[in-house]
């Protein structure tokens, strides 16, 4: 069964790189039941902007479509994406995704495409990855979601706790 991975993180406490892995057959579908989240003139789910309530609804949803979530977590700040990056590639092939999506920051983009050239040369695969901005990929709402709740701890994290899976990356 072919994989896609969908990558955004936090930079609340660690640095928390979050993928919400979807059965590729099952993207447009999970596409559009991100998108029926949206309010009236939203463009995008941004997490940390929603109520509670909401918050709720929306990790409830993001868990849901995912076939597994993978949660990567670097203690310090130096080199905290690059070594999160390192560590997902492999566990990601792994698990036999063959796309992964990350959401664009123009400061990393640069800094990711050496990272992950690097670690799918070194893996041994194919695995294409592509930067895609937020209120263009509704997929990325998800690890956006689960991120913030492992980062936020107490009640959150317990909230996604159950369905992740933690690597530490450094």
């Amino acid at each position: 069964m072919a994989l896609h991975a969908f990558v955004d993180e936090s930079k609340r406490r660690d640095y928390v790189v979050a993928a919400a892995v979807v059965a590729a057959g099952e993207v447009s579908t999970a596409r559009r039941a991100m998108r029926a989240l949206l309010l009236p003139k939203q463009p995008r789910i941004h997490f940390r902007d929603e109520k509670d309530s909401r918050k709720d609804q929306i990790v409830t949803i993001a868990l849901d479509l995912s076939v597994e979530v993978r949660i990567y977590v670097c203690r310090t700040r130096h080199s905290a994406r690059e070594n999160c990056l390192r560590a997902m590639v492999p566990d990601l092939v792994d698990m036999g995704v063959d796309r992964l999506v990350l959401e664009r920051d123009s400061s990393t983009e640069k800094l990711d495409r050496r990272v992950l050239f690097e670690a799918t040369r070194k893996a041994g695969t194919v695995m294409t990855y592509q930067h895609d901005m937020p209120h263009q990929e509704p997929l990325l709402w998800a690890p956006d979601a689960i991120a913030w709740c492992w980062a936020a701890g107490g009640a959150w994290r317990q909230k996604v706790a159950e369905r992740v899976a933690v690597i530490e990356a450094g």
